[in-house]
């Protein structure tokens, strides 16, 4: 729809995009980070200064090209019709299998409110809420927008609490293990980095739905850098804390950092059923986000011939249904495999390959920054000085990233071949015919 009943402001854009970032990997991360020690806290800092980089080029990118399909409709403008394809299945893949990281996250924050569940009542569980994300998210835009600004706000304020009560019952002892890796101090830096790159996996989401915001010129890009701003300080500051208050043995042992934390900080376990209550509240939130986004890249795609045309059919309420129904759906296996015993050691593979197949998608992305500049006006000095900075920075994430992993990302993007290959046969006999 082209009516503003359709459509959603600055506000709510940038909780979409606080509350996509602010997700499973502010709760799950400092258990996974805790082997490196307070070196963390360095890796944080470093992929937060490229996270505000690559808003910055994706607020540059939007300004230019303020059309839904985000990332998509930036590097096809560029590069063309095939390499758009290409980034638009490989963050599509990544958007839905990314999903059952987030209902992982949730289920483990919720056996401390009411115990451990066997392993098919976890399943039952997670596919019950997935159901009703995507329920929820065909009532349209507006609906799910507003939903989101409400449990982003809700989740804002323990995150919030945290640090700020948190800084004043800090065990500096706690913080004085600088490097446990057994890996040089660059070596680990980097293994570091691309673990808190997780943390900033959909900074570039209030660029997809670009269509249905009112002054997207103006309303994405405020967006984009806020919602990075807000998630930076959130990761910085929390992750100070829970290394400071939590001994290291019991921080490694935990399933849910923050709310041991919390039963610390604030004395009690109420304090850290509470806490654990708001981890619930914010890992289905954010899927609540990434269901809203994961079916509107591919409309983009679909209204241009690169996706099946049932990507680009919409209800009543403008929501791309079809995308967003079957995105879930393609969830449920990856549901499966992730009930496992050891829920960090499945939220860390989920997260290494979705963070990967992210960084190949930026990576395009600056580049296209680059090259637009370059053809609509000039490539001014700020502007290249950003897009030098933000190509570094991608590039050096890239070589953090394993072998193995950077592997994985492509065989996930060669997936897409068969179907560019049929798309690309049926348009040109419809063109023959």
């Amino acid at each position: 729809m082209s009516s503003n009943t359709q459509k959603i402001g600055a506000f709510r854009l940038t909780s979409l995009v606080t509350g996509n970032l602010i997700g499973s990997g502010v709760f799950l991360l400092p258990v996974s980070l805790a082997a490196f020690g307070s070196i963390s806290i360095l890796g944080w800092m470093v992929t937060s200064v490229g996270a505000i980089l690559l808003a910055l080029i994706f607020a540059g990118l939007s300004q230019q090209l303020p059309k839904t399909g985000g990332p998509y409709v930036y590097v096809r403008e560029a590069f063309g019709y095939n390499v758009g394809f290409y980034v638009c299945w490989g963050y599509w893949m990544m958007s839905w299998m990314s999903n059952s990281s987030l209902l992982a996250g949730a289920l483990g924050y919720l056996t401390m409110l009411v115990g451990n569940f066997d392993k098919d009542t976890a399943i039952i569980i997670e596919i019950a809420i997935l159901l009703t994300i995507t329920s929820f998210n065909l009532l349209g835009i507006k609906t799910t927008g507003a939903g989101e600004l409400v449990v982003t706000t809700l989740k804002i304020l323990p995150l919030i609490m945290i640090p700020v009560f948190g800084l004043t019952v800090i065990d500096f002892d706690n913080l004085m293990l600088f490097n446990d890796s057994g890996k040089s101090v660059p070596a680990a830096i980097n293994a570091v980095a691309f673990l808190t790159l997780w943390g900033f996996v959909g900074l570039e989401t209030g660029t997809v739905p670009a269509g249905q915001v009112t002054n997207p010129k103006k309303n994405v890009p405020l967006a984009t850098i806020a919602g990075t701003l807000i998630a930076a300080i959130v990761y910085v500051f929390g992750t100070i804390v829970i290394l400071g208050v939590l001994p290291h043995a019991d921080l490694i042992a935990s399933k849910a950092p923050y709310a041991d934390a919390a039963s610390i900080i604030f004395g009690g376990t109420q304090w850290g059923s509470f806490f654990a209550l708001a981890a619930v509240v914010c890992c289905i939130g954010t899927l609540n986000g990434w269901t809203m986004i994961v079916g509107r890249m591919p409309q983009a795609a679909a209204a241009e011939g690169l996706f099946p045309k049932a990507f680009a059919k919409t209800n009543r309420y403008g929501t791309p249904y079809f995308g967003i129904i079957i995105s879930s759906m393609l969830s449920i296996p990856f549901i499966l495999m992730s009930v496992q015993d050891n829920l960090i050691e499945q939220f860390n593979f989920v997260m290494e390959v979705s963070v990967t197949l992210i960084l190949v998608v930026y990576l395009l992305c600056v580049l296209a920054y680059i090259k637009l500049c370059c053809l609509k006006g000039g490539l001014k000095w700020h502007r290249m000085a950003l897009g030098v900075l933000a190509l570094t920075f991608v590039l050096w994430a890239l070589w953090a990233a394993s072998l193995k992993m950077v592997a994985l990302s492509f065989c996930v993007v060669l997936l897409g071949i068969p179907m560019h290959i049929w798309l690309r046969f049926k348009k040109s006999h419809l063109i023959n015919t």
